[in-house]
């Protein structure tokens, strides 16, 4: 799509880390837009309009990734936005891979604010738990018709089918119903991310609280390192803990914010081991989820000395 799409790129920072060198590939110029944690990590509409006014003869493609990765937060200004999406008439990107995975009931797409702007990727990687089972599809407009007819052509010059395993893996995914499985997936997700979130923060750390997916955007206030890089080297050099640098995602290196996945643990044990209606309790997450458990106390000692 960054290569169907000749214009300038706009990125909310924190975005996925694939988004600014697939739009450098693409020759498009990109802008990150600067959010705040009060905004769920998601742009307001102003910021958007200071950009497009900059060269408002330009065509723009915003990038809108909820819930998000890397912050694991939902985007609640989607109607604001798209006043500004309808105002000028941009094209987003409304990447919803882990749509599936939102801990509230009632998710909303960007999609149902402004229908022909809004072209909505997704796929089975992220709520089937199939990493690299990449079957991804786009849900595109008539109104961008064109745009679809170009993808068509680059997608048949670079690959020519998805992999027959993947294929048969879909086939089962689409065919079968896996309500009770989404419902299970998500109580452990929003049980564990909640524990690390409520065990982790204090006057060192701080964060949102997860509302989606399986990730947090932990910053450290009391660790100085040059760059969040060097903050990720020591936590695994020391801890034995990865993390990924929030400047991978757009942030500025000094922010010492990092990625934390809290997904090492056996979900298919933990799921078979619970119902839809139980509880799950701390000790139920120490008993499924012991390295994630482990990791929140040697992280939380750290930042504490």
């Amino acid at each position: 799509m960054h290569l169907a799409f000749e214009g300038e790129v706009l990125l909310p920072a924190p975005s996925w880390v694939s988004y600014k060198p697939q739009s450098i590939i693409a020759k498009n110029n990109h802008h990150w837009i600067q959010t705040s944690a009060e905004n769920n990590w998601f742009p307001k509409a102003e910021e958007i309009e200071k950009i497009i006014l900059k060269k408002p003869d330009k065509k723009y493609l915003l990038f809108l990734n909820s819930p998000n990765n890397p912050s694991g937060q939902v985007c609640k200004n989607l109607k604001e936005i798209s006043l500004v999406i309808k105002k000028y008439n941009i094209l987003v990107l409304s990447d919803e891979i882990y749509s599936e995975l939102t801990f509230d009931e009632n998710y909303i797409s960007i999609f149902e604010h402004c229908t022909d702007n809004v072209i909505i990727s997704n796929g089975l990687s992220k709520w089937c738990g199939a990493g690299g089972w990449r079957l991804g599809y786009f849900i595109i407009p008539k109104e961008k018709i064109e745009l679809l007819k170009s993808m068509k052509v680059l997608a048949s010059e670079t690959f020519s089918a998805v992999s027959s395993p993947i294929q048969f893996a879909a086939i089962s995914a689409f065919n079968a119903n896996h309500e009770q499985y989404i419902l299970k997936s998500k109580k452990i997700l929003k049980a564990v991310g909640e524990y690390v979130y409520r065990n982790l923060s204090s006057n060192n750390i701080i964060m949102n609280k997860p509302m989606g997916g399986f990730y947090l955007l932990p910053e450290f206030l009391n660790k100085k390192f040059d760059s969040s890089s060097i903050l990720c080297d020591e936590i695994l050099t020391n801890l034995n803990i990865a993390l990924l640098p929030g400047s991978d995602f757009g942030f500025d290196q000094k922010k010492m914010i990092v990625r934390l996945s809290f997904t090492d643990f056996d979900g298919d044990k933990f799921m078979k081991n619970i119902s839809e209606k139980t509880d799950i309790s701390d000790e139920l997450i120490k008993l499924y989820a012991p390295k994630v458990v482990e990791g929140v106390d040697k992280l939380k000692s750290w930042v504490e000395n």
